[in-house]
């Protein structure tokens, strides 16, 4: 190569450089604290709201802890979730009422905290960087009893004035036995609701949550579906050790031990369904 061919390859190198250096960053997830009082309540509640790097408004799920408080769980549903396009408002119940978390400090009962659920509803539906058509709601354990509570049309209307719904729901190992007595009653708002149990769940019998799907009325039915994985325990997604524990809700109420048993292949599976499920019932972005 000659001195003029060695110039001008030179230079093009030296264009390219400036032409990378001068362009933009990849734009990063916005990440705020965030706090909202919660409907029919003086209780001011608090929460991480993640919005995502991508065009919006954007969909977003609520995600609401289990009797333990925040604890990892939904911060590793709420990664995928990220990639998917989704936002995540991830709420703390415990911590503005006092509560440490456990069968011996939480609220006596689930209707306590659903003003927390709808709160966040309304709290994301006003956010400009929200789209509030398109607002789905999980959650473990007690968070899942809630994101199985609030598809009732009934508590659509106590709480928002029927202004405002989820448009999706996933309960994760919502205990399904508190809900079989009113199940034939139960009238559900429509939004597709998708439930995650394990069979060796110690809160329910093995087909619990069966039993809850097939009682309800023929319109709330069919927009319900049904994962159960075998060999699951109670928490198969938590981020921290197994756990044994006595919980006066478990056994359907009658009270016993609680086997909390982490599975990472169950979690990783649950994680990929739940993030298709909110993908497909959100129209969220391919990842």
């Amino acid at each position: 190569m000659g001195f003029a061919e060695r110039r001008r390859a030179a230079a093009a190198v030296s264009v390219m450089i400036a032409l990378l250096a001068a362009a933009p960053s990849p734009a990063a997830d916005v990440k705020t604290r965030v706090s909202y009082v919660a409907p029919t309540t003086d209780l001011t509640i608090t929460g991480t709201l993640v919005v995502p790097a991508a065009p919006g408004p954007v969909p977003a799920v609520v995600i609401l802890h289990g009797s333990g408080g925040v604890d990892g769980r939904g911060e590793y549903h709420a990664e995928t979730l990220h990639r998917r396009g989704i936002a995540t408002l991830e709420v703390d119940m415990w911590g503005p009422r006092g509560y440490k978390g456990g069968p011996q400090s939480r609220p006596k009962r689930l209707r306590e905290t659903y003003p927390d659920a709808f709160g966040a509803l309304l709290l994301l539906a006003g956010q400009p960087a929200i789209d509030p058509q398109r607002i789905g709601i999980m959650g473990f354990s007690w968070g899942g009893g809630l994101a199985l509570a609030t598809a009732s049309t009934a508590l659509v209307d106590e709480f928002t004035g029927g202004k405002a719904r989820f448009a999706a729901h996933a309960p994760f190992y919502p205990a399904c036995w508190s809900f079989l007595r009113n199940a034939p009653t139960l009238t559900m708002t429509g939004a597709p609701v998708h439930i995650w149990v394990g069979d060796r769940d110690d809160y329910d019998g093995p087909d619990a949550c069966q039993q809850l799907v097939d009682a309800l009325p023929p319109a709330s039915r069919s927009v319900v579906s049904l994962t159960v994985y075998p060999g699951g325990y109670h928490g198969w997604d938590a981020r921290t050790g197994g756990a044994n524990f006595f919980d006066p809700n478990a056994a359907q109420g009658k009270g016993g031990r609680v086997r909390f048993f982490p599975d990472g292949a169950l979690a990783e599976r649950s994680r990929r369904e739940v993030a298709e499920f909110f993908a497909q019932t959100l129209a969220a972005t391919k990842p």
